[in-house]
């Protein structure tokens, strides 16, 4: 295993999870999220939220170590395009489906809502299974 690839695939998947999250929840689920709050749902205070933003830096960054890893160990001599798009879909479903469906289950949640967690999730990790497959790719692999 290439240390230096590795560690590239894992900035790669870090900076595409954290802009995706900026993107999704700070930009296109926000005036959602303002909604939620305005029928009553607790959310911290957005300066709460903003001074505790190194934990999702820290989870994210854990998850984008294990992303790499495990894709590494799960590598076959097949097309890396194939083999990212594959892993992402799985990793979506390991991650981001239990967790927005107990979500959902939980909390009063508007179900277009955990639609858009689902599709937006999905498109996040397809897009690091494409770029972790891209930098880990074998000189043999297509």
């Amino acid at each position: 295993m290439n240390v230096n690839k590795l560690v590239g695939a894992i900035v790669a998947a870090f900076l595409i999870l954290f802009v995706a999250e900026l993107l999704v929840h700070g930009v296109w689920l926000a005036s959602a999220y303002r909604g939620m709050t305005a029928e009553g749902f607790l959310f911290r205070a957005q300066e709460t939220m903003q001074h505790k933003l190194w934990i999702v830096c820290v989870s994210d960054l854990l998850y984008s170590i294990l992303f790499a890893w495990v894709y590494v160990r799960g590598t076959e001599l097949k097309p890396w395009a194939s083999q990212g798009i594959r892993f992402g879909i799985l990793m979506w479903l390991f991650t981001v489906v239990p967790a927005s469906l107990n979500d959902y289950v939980i909390y009063s949640l508007h179900h277009m809502l955990v639609i858009k967690w689902l599709a937006a999730g999905f498109i996040t990790l397809i897009v690091m299974g494409l770029a972790v497959a891209a930098i880990l790719r074998s000189p043999t692999s297509a």
